[in-house]
């Protein structure tokens, strides 16, 4: 090499290739040189209906309003005195001691996709209700938080992304990890961005690691701002992810048993071409499945419930 310019164009696009690859690396470019600002272990499921039922049909049915105003339904107590619930969540009213009502949130925008940027967000929308100005919550936990486990991402999102969830300004290290497939069916979940393509076998990918690490020696000579070093730091983690049993093992929900699978619920109507529109029995495992990511070390995990 004669000077820091004369990398040549087909270099960079072999390196470029090699690196577009793993399909992880977005995701964990901005956690090699951050450090851990808190090491606790909580971690969050967030499920998300947009256009779901009111508050008046579930949590606040205001059963002493006048008739334009209460809801539809009748009112019970839970187990917690002083607190009433719709009458047709009679499971939830006998656990209200083990979670809380939140009724003083509100926003005046009647655009569903408002509504995700303002709840995800803090902030009111841009322009475009559906791209993201500020960071999603999810985002601010990666970036703040980081990850609890090396060989898993901090946010993800079953099955894909909805209005409200990107990462904004703090890039793509802090965007959620999307399933992509939907867990809804047995036997038919797979995750696509956790497996090697079938063209490309074990030993062909150890040759491009082998590669990709040669042009990384040549690129960290070259280099005087340290780039490189947290570039092979996310590499080294999205190798990791990739080859990791706990990764297979978190997202390996067809390893829990029948019992457990029928008592979450399987989808009873499922339109492949349409599979948001599919019974309302397909979140629960979905739900299932948020349940494994956080036991196995993921932060946040927003599941839609659409």
């Amino acid at each position: 090499m004669k000077s820091n310019q004369s990398i040549t164009r087909r270099q960079a696009l072999v390196t470029a290739g090699a690196i577009g690859s793993l399909g992880l690396t977005d995701l964990l470019r901005a956690d090699a040189k951050k450090p851990r600002r808190d090491k606790s272990d909580h971690s969050v499921i967030l499920l998300w209906m947009r256009g779901g039922p009111s508050q008046h049909e579930t949590w606040d049915p205001k059963p002493d309003a006048p008739v334009e105003f209460r809801g539809a339904f009748g009112a019970m107590n839970t187990n917690v005195a002083g607190i009433q619930i719709c009458d047709r969540l009679p499971q939830c009213a006998k656990v209200q001691d083990r979670w809380s009502i939140i009724r003083s949130l509100y926003h005046d925008n009647a655009g569903h996709s408002a509504g995700d940027q303002i709840v995800f967000t803090g902030y009111k929308p841009g322009p475009d209700p559906n791209v993201n100005i500020h960071p999603s919550c999810g985002s601010v936990v990666s970036e703040q938080l980081g990850y609890l486990s090396p060989e898993l991402p901090s946010y993800v999102m079953i099955p894909r992304q909805v209005p409200g969830t990107d990462a904004a300004y703090l890039g793509a290290a802090h965007k959620p990890f999307e399933t992509l497939t939907d867990p809804a069916r047995p036997g038919t979940f797979k995750m696509q961005n956790f497996t090697l393509q079938e063209t490309i076998s074990n030993s062909r990918f150890l040759n491009r690691k082998a590669l990709l690490s040669d042009f990384d020696t040549m690129r960290r000579d070259l280099d005087s701002t340290g780039q490189m070093d947290s570039l092979s730091t996310f590499q080294q983690r999205a190798y990791g992810i990739l080859t990791s049993d706990k990764t297979r093992e978190a997202f390996d929900i067809e390893s829990e048993t029948q019992a457990t699978r029928e008592r979450y619920g399987f989808v009873e109507k499922y339109n492949p071409m349409d599979p948001r529109r599919c019974s309302a029995s397909a979140f629960n495992q979905r739900f299932l499945l948020a349940r494994r990511l956080v036991e196995s070390g993921v932060r946040l995990v927003t599941v839609d419930c659409r």
